[in-house]
């Protein structure tokens, strides 16, 4: 499980998979704890809903989705690592989903974004690359 977690402390923090990318820019070098959550703290197959990346830093917890389209999806995913995770969530939530083609606004993901809210969660989604600097979080 430790090799899930690492401290790390780059100007730029990396999170990606296939073609959608989320960097959290850290210019103070400040440290974060990059999680691996989908392939590591679950593995593959083992748990179908996970997002695939946490980042624990100042109080907060960033879960970080990297998605085609289907955000609805992608928020229920956060919502069942936050309900099950095997690491620490601090205070401050936040679910970041990045997709490679924006999808519809239909009536499923608003009633996700709802949920979202009930377990104060703030939720950040835009096209990959997506880039976020750890103050603006």
């Amino acid at each position: 499980m430790s090799n899930c977690i690492q401290s790390v402390n780059h100007r730029q923090i990396k999170c990606e998979e296939k073609q959608s990318k989320f960097i959290l820019l850290n210019p103070e070098r400040k440290p974060v704890d990059y999680i691996t959550v989908d392939g590591c703290i679950y593995p593959r197959g083992h748990h179908d809903l996970c997002c695939d990346f946490a980042l624990n830093f100042d109080n907060k917890t960033v879960f970080v989705e990297l998605k085609g389209s289907d955000i609805t999806h992608a928020i229920k995913q956060v919502l069942a690592t936050k309900q099950a995770a095997k690491f620490p969530i601090n205070p401050n939530k936040m679910a970041v989903i990045v997709t490679s083609k924006m999808p519809k606004d239909d009536q499923s993901l608003r009633v996700q974004k709802i949920a979202l809210k009930k377990q104060k969660i703030t939720l950040l989604s835009g096209n990959s690359p997506l880039s976020k600097s750890l103050s603006e979080l």
